[in-house]
């Protein structure tokens, strides 16, 4: 009995880890999606024709529609398979994604880039994927949703070098419509083929425990912790959208751009896992504002870096360092504070706020680029909103507002979640 049990532990072990690698997956193949525009985006411009600041504005409507449907999606998946729902959003993603490659003109570029392409990234994301982990995990769970996140990064890394050397070799279209080919054809049946929730879930005691919607709303952390989602949208907007841009102006090729953005995806992963590690030992709060002041100051140092290759890709790892560990550290954090009742739901309207602030960020930057005819402005309102985000988020108090499960009649604790 002692040899089965401790094999069915084994093999429950295998699994949880196994579902962390699915969902990473997820978070990796959905990134190209995300990253590509950085990487056109100069070209995407001249070939319809537009102003930074109009191309600016269209990335913000896709970035608002994403950001709206947030909390759909997380109403969803408190409600349904996370892995339909993620399937169902990168068949999405995919048909944007092609629709956008062989746009011929503004509406058409619209309707690609901001319905489909801003619903399917909707729907894979980090939204879809954490209430699904969170029930696999108690004690290690920042440090699961850390590598879960990190996958967001690990496409970075090794998607967007891939990318740059296609747009290079076949042009932004068809880079756009070849990758959304292989999203469809390849990553949604995938999603349906690995990702498993945790079967009989809503059954264990304390597994659905936690507060609704109304009361996470009401509650103080919820605004605290959204203020560095909003921050970290803001500031995540001028690296996807603009950094190529202002690299080829400072005399950076695209190539070592693209080089620099994979550079800031491996950064990220070490970020990642490391906060992670430290907010299952130490509590999320510190860690998370640490985090939000890195961002700052990486912003700073591309200030003052210039066309200085080693001050630029020094810069970017500090961004990255920062750049995935908001995700998980913030999940984590409500997880503990709001229980997993209504987590999906109360998460997606907390992550609502991050591409909001993306939006305000992608028009903001265009806008004042076109204005002043650099980027140093929109560089220096990164840096304040990363500090202002660290100091807000260290008010944080980390506690549960929800009535925790019973012991049983027995004497002894409740079950809980393997770690």
């Amino acid at each position: 009995m002692g040899r089965r049990g401790a094999a069915a532990r084994a093999n429950s072990g295998l699994l949880r880890w196994g579902i962390v690698v699915a969902a990473t997956g997820v978070l990796a193949v959905a990134a190209g999606g995300r990253f590509l525009i950085g990487v056109v985006f100069d070209q995407v411009r001249e070939g319809f024709g537009l102003s930074h600041g109009d191309l600016g504005l269209i990335v913000s409507l896709s970035i608002l529609v994403m950001g709206a449907s947030q909390p759909a999606v997380g109403w969803l998946v408190d409600r349904l398979p996370a892995r339909l729902v993620a399937a169902g959003g990168l068949a999405l993603l995919a048909i944007g994604l092609v629709l956008t490659g062989r746009a011929g003109n503004i509406w058409q570029l619209v309707l690609g880039y901001c319905v489909f392409v801003a619903l399917g990234l909707a729907a894979v994301s980090p939204v879809t994927v954490t209430p699904l982990v969170a029930s696999w995990f108690v004690k290690r769970r920042a440090t699961a949703l850390s590598i879960v996140n990190a996958g967001g990064s690990l496409g970075q890394l090794a998607i967007v070098p891939g990318l740059t050397m296609l747009v290079v070799a076949a042009g932004w279209r068809d880079a756009y419509a070849l990758l959304g080919a292989a999203l469809f054809f390849i990553g949604a049946p995938l999603i349906l083929w690995l990702l498993r929730e945790r079967e009989g879930d809503g059954q264990l005691a304390g597994a659905a425990a936690g507060c609704d919607l109304r009361r996470a709303v009401a509650h103080r952390s919820f605004w605290q912790l959204s203020v560095g989602f909003f921050v970290c949208g803001f500031t995540m907007a001028w690296v996807t959208t603009y950094f190529v841009d202002y690299a080829l102006a400072e005399g950076i090729s695209r190539e070592t751009a693209g080089f620099g953005l994979s550079l800031m995806g491996g950064a990220s992963i070490l970020g990642t896992l490391a906060t992670g590690w430290w907010a299952d030992r130490a509590g999320g709060v510190v860690p998370l504002a640490t985090v939000y002041a890195l961002r700052g100051l990486g912003f700073a140092g591309l200030m003052v870096a210039g066309n200085g290759m080693a001050a630029t890709l020094l810069a970017l790892a500090v961004i990255g360092f920062s750049w995935s560990s908001t995700v998980p550290l913030t999940s984590a954090l409500c997880a503990d504070i709001y229980g997993r009742r209504a987590l999906g739901t109360i998460f997606g309207l907390m992550f609502a706020i991050m591409p909001i602030g993306s939006a305000v960020g992608s028009a903001l930057a265009g806008e004042l680029r076109d204005l002043t005819g650099t980027y140093a402005t929109s560089l220096l309102a990164n840096v304040a909103a990363g500090l202002l985000a660290a100091v807000v988020v260290l008010a944080v108090r980390p506690r549960p507002i929800f009535a925790r499960p019973a012991a049983s009649a027995a004497g002894e604790p409740a079950p809980t979640l393997a770690d």
